[in-house]
């Protein structure tokens, strides 16, 4: 049986958003600290053009465009794209295994937050990522050996793909492709659909960078060696 059942995944993320609004606050905490994390490994002020894949309903986007000149997202559901905030003109409904619509090189930042464990082929994803990028991509995807990550991804159906998600994976999905892992690291500490908003000043107190089974996401940067 595969792991991953396309159908009931685009089945559910067309019906479905996210539990929290991109304004939550804790949302807002959990986005945030994982873009000044990123900001010391790739400058985001030197980045002109960014791309969203499997943007969801909108707060890897959002609060990436407080910091980048300019911001694209895209996603295959098109519920998500109805409510998210960027103005409509800015986004696009994709693929992200075949993003057909966009030149090679097209961005010099793409990025998926949570996206990978959701599509049946992530290596398919991971090649079309680079070939749009010139220069970065990133990526976070749950930490598959946090207990309750684990525990997610046996409990629910089009979570599943947490269950194949490790360093050692990622690193996989970058064979054969014109990119080095220029930051590799368990991170993150605050899970953004469950999180008391009273829990916030703690978990913002702890290292955002954590231990294979204390961190909640794994996050990979890979820049592009063919520019």
């Amino acid at each position: 049986m595969a792991l991953i059942d396309k159908d009931h995944q685009a089945e559910y993320w067309a019906n479905n958003p996210n539990a929290r609004r991109y304004d939550h606050p804790v949302v807002r905490a959990f986005a945030r600290q994982r873009l000044d994390w990123l900001d010391g490994i790739v400058p985001l002020k030197d980045v002109e053009r960014a791309l969203d894949v499997g943007c969801g309903d909108g707060f890897a986007t959002y609060y990436m465009d407080e910091r980048v000149k300019y911001v694209e997202a895209g996603d295959a559901s098109e519920l998500m794209l109805k409510i998210h905030p960027l103005p409509a003109e800015r986004l696009h409904l994709l693929d992200a295994e075949n993003m057909h619509q966009f030149a090679d090189k097209s961005y010099d930042l793409v990025y998926a937050w949570e996206v990978l464990h959701h599509l049946t082929s992530a290596k398919k994803a991971v090649a079309e990522m680079v070939r749009v990028s010139k220069k970065y991509v990133v990526i976070f995807e749950p930490n598959r050996d946090h207990a309750l990550q684990f525990l997610f991804g046996l409990a629910v159906k089009h979570e599943r793909g947490i269950l194949r998600s490790t360093k050692e994976y990622l690193t996989s999905l970058t064979e054969g492709l014109p990119v080095r892992i220029k930051a590799l690291s368990y991170s993150g500490r605050i899970p953004p659909n469950k999180t008391p908003e009273s829990w916030l000043p703690f978990l913002l107190s702890v290292p955002f960078e954590g231990g294979r089974y204390d961190a909640i996401s794994v996050g990979m940067v890979l820049e592009r060696t063919d520019v």
